[in-house]
């Protein structure tokens, strides 16, 4: 069987709903990006993944655990978004 790989993007926020770029802005979601969120469970159901992981803003550890994978997400630095600036 050949292995997958599944990204997820972090539900709406107030900055993303307006079409602004977040950077490294910690923004929460809204609470539509946290239905979505809370959706991505009922999405992802049967199936296994071999690892989950998670940028460290909030939005995206939310929006893992809404999704079901707070107790095996692993935050990677790695996958911050970049830092473009003021």
């Amino acid at each position: 069987m050949a292995e997958q790989v599944y990204l997820v993007r972090h539900g709406e926020t107030d900055w993303s709903r307006s079409g602004r770029h977040t950077g490294r802005s910690d923004i929460p979601l809204t609470p539509a990006g946290e239905e979505a969120a809370r959706g991505l469970a009922v999405r992802l159901a049967g199936l296994s993944f071999s690892a989950v992981w998670s940028s460290p803003s909030l939005r995206a550890r939310t929006t893992c655990g809404l999704a079901g994978f707070s107790g095996v997400a692993v935050v990677n630095d790695d996958l911050a978004e970049w830092d473009y600036g003021a």
